[in-house]
């Protein structure tokens, strides 16, 4: 869903830009103490005040004719709208029958942020997220979705939401996993010696969200630098656990909801 939102945060410039453009003098944009002042920049140099907003986020319109005011208007009832529509499919959805435990749960699992370390003790390019990935390939109830879907169903969501309807509904994916990896330095004593010793620790974080009701958990692993691959198996495991005990009894049997 964040990614649908940038989308249309950039659609939304985009025609902010054109009103720009159709405005001989343009607008400028003021933001003191967390209030935001529009003004209309007029051909004499003066400026018009054509919305504020406070800092409650209450907007009041100076000059409701204005071309960026009535963008903003529609931009703001679109957002209730989009707010009213996810009420209402969170209600649905708490009702809704449930998924049976061997019905399949489709996963979207984004590519691994890694820090600057860890992609230098990478073998080979995309391994440490080639690995977690292994783990879920062939499991029984969970179901990779491929980037190609994913990158097709969010322009979809898009078109969804510029006609005004839910772009949260039929997702292609039931659980969106974000994970990230990086190297730290672990203290300690060392046994041999008895004295502070330091080892390098690949660490692994992940975002597991869900695309129906709103739920959202996180995990983690770390272990030697030398046993990533142990660590990966042991973090994608506690990833697939939140998706198929605490997701996925809560998955609609209707993915259409």
């Amino acid at each position: 869903m964040k990614k649908v939102m940038r989308a249309l945060v950039f659609l939304c410039m985009a025609a902010s830009l054109l009103a720009l453009l159709g405005c001989a003098g343009g607008y400028y944009t003021s933001e003191r103490g967390g209030v935001k002042k529009v003004y209309r920049m007029e051909k004499s140099g003066e400026k018009t005040l054509v919305y504020e907003v406070d800092k409650d986020g209450k907007t009041v319109f100076h000059d409701p004719d204005d071309p960026k005011a009535k963008q903003e208007m529609k931009r703001q009832e679109m957002a209730r709208k989009m707010a009213r529509k996810k009420v209402e499919r969170q209600e649905r959805l708490r009702n809704a029958p449930k998924r049976k435990p061997t019905d399949p749960i489709r996963v979207a699992l984004m590519p691994m942020e890694l820090d600057d370390n860890l992609k230098k003790a990478e073998h080979t390019e995309g391994a440490v997220f080639e690995q977690f990935k292994k783990e879920f390939e062939g499991d029984k109830v969970i179901r990779l979705v491929s980037e190609k879907d994913l990158k097709r169903a969010q322009w979809a969501q898009v078109g969804r939401a510029l006609a005004g309807q839910n772009p949260e509904s039929a997702p292609v994916s039931d659980v969106e996993v974000v994970s990230r990896g990086y190297l730290k330095k672990v203290y300690g004593v060392n046994k041999k010696t008895g004295k502070p010793a330091s080892v390098p620790a690949v660490v692994f974080e992940a975002t597991i969200r869900s695309n129906y009701l709103e739920a959202e958990y996180t995990v983690s692993e770390q272990g030697h630098i030398l046993r990533n691959v142990q660590v990966t198996k042991k973090f994608a495991a506690k990833v697939k656990d939140v998706i198929i005990n605490k997701i996925g009894p809560t998955l609609p049997a209707d993915r259409e909801l």
